[in-house]
């Protein structure tokens, strides 16, 4: 990831903690053999009055007790360990950690968790915490979108993130582990993240993030973390050929642990299209028009170098970080090109022609 969110943001996490606690405590009276308690004494005193409202939670929550009260005690102790494992935070980023899933096994018992989940997701958007102005859904955008200070999805780097305002939509929020195979952490704010909307809809959508594309467990990064991939160009050619563009190279600092993230969302072919091969030629009349602008000449080698490691300290202060990681170190190549004793001629009068 390009960048991490605030673990403040996951602290109104009531409504997740109340559900799983009912459901825990379902399941294990079921495993002893006794009867599952009523849904108004499985639900905490603290946090009771929300929950009883309406009959909308206490009539999901009795179809999915109704759904494990026929299985045996191992089937309820099989639903009971999905419900802790999907809820490992952040050990279930680990690749050796244990993620289970009733999808297939269980799946009658699967869909009326589902169901449970999503009407406690949609929850989110309508419940304060107690003493709060704001929603929780609310609440979190504000946390989110104060430490996101450069306002672009921290998977991508470049897309947009609505800001904190009444009046705007808020941000897609995104299921980290898919709903459709995890639904105990459908509600937790521990696994939700807040998405760019073609990094939700066009390629994350409900790709399991824990799996290789060989259905391999891997180790993945914690959105909540504290771990961030460096990016660099390292490797590129930007003279390539007669003819012909730069020859891009993307190099991730981790290497190993970022791949799968990477292919999720497809991060190699959308910087080199979206970012790199759109915009490159405008970074270089950028460059030259800042050196015309400051009365250098880089018609002879010194202006060139001087223009190009004076326009590349203002690279950092492009809007989105992605952008502004990817254009210093395209200016990096080319003031190495420039200091090349065998092709910094060619690199000099590529940058004349260019002006």
């Amino acid at each position: 990831m390009l960048a991490t969110y605030p673990i403040a943001a996951t602290e109104q996490n009531w409504i997740s903690v109340t559900l799983l606690n009912a459901l825990r405590l379902a399941l294990e009276s079921l495993i002893q053999g006794n009867a599952a308690p009523d849904f108004v004494d499985a639900i905490s005193e603290e946090y009771r009055d929300a929950f009883v409202k309406g009959p909308k939670f206490q009539t999901l929550y009795e179809k999915f007790v109704a759904k494990c009260g026929i299985l045996t005690s191992q089937q309820c102790a099989q639903i009971l360990d999905a419900l802790l494992d999907q809820n490992n935070f952040p050990a279930v980023f680990i690749a050796t950690t244990t993620c289970s899933s009733i999808k297939d096994a269980l799946p009658e018992v699967h869909e009326a968790a589902k169901d449970l989940f999503k009407h406690a997701f949609d929850k989110l958007s309508d419940w304060k915490s107690p003493g709060s102005e704001h929603t929780i859904r609310a609440t979190y955008h504000q946390l989110v979108d104060a430490h996101l200070s450069h306002g672009s999805c921290p998977f991508c780097g470049y897309e947009p993130i609505e800001a904190d305002d009444p009046d705007l939509a808020d941000p897609d929020l995104d299921h980290y582990l898919a709903v459709s195979r995890y639904p105990f952490a459908g509600v937790n704010l521990r696994n939700l993240t807040a998405m760019g909307v073609n990094c939700n809809r066009s390629y994350k959508g409900a790709q399991d993030i824990l799996l290789n594309e060989h259905n391999q467990r891997v180790d993945c990064f914690d959105p909540y973390g504290n771990e961030q991939v460096a990016l660099s160009l390292s490797g590129t050619t930007i003279l390539s050929g007669a003819g012909e563009g730069p020859a891009w190279t993307l190099t991730f600092d981790p290497d190993v642990k970022s791949q799968n993230w990477r292919r999720i969302f497809r991060l190699e072919t959308r910087l080199k299209s979206s970012v790199l091969e759109k915009h490159y030629k405008t970074w270089l009349k950028q460059c030259i028009s800042y050196a015309q602008k400051n009365n250098i000449d880089i018609r002879n080698m010194d202006g060139a170098l001087e223009a190009v490691g004076k326009f590349k300290t203002t690279c950092e202060f492009e809007t989105f970080p992605t952008i502004a990681r990817l254009k210093t170190s395209f200016f990096d190549l080319i003031e190495a090109a420039l200091n090349d004793p065998v092709g910094g001629e060619r690199m000099h009068n590529f940058l004349v022609k260019a002006a």
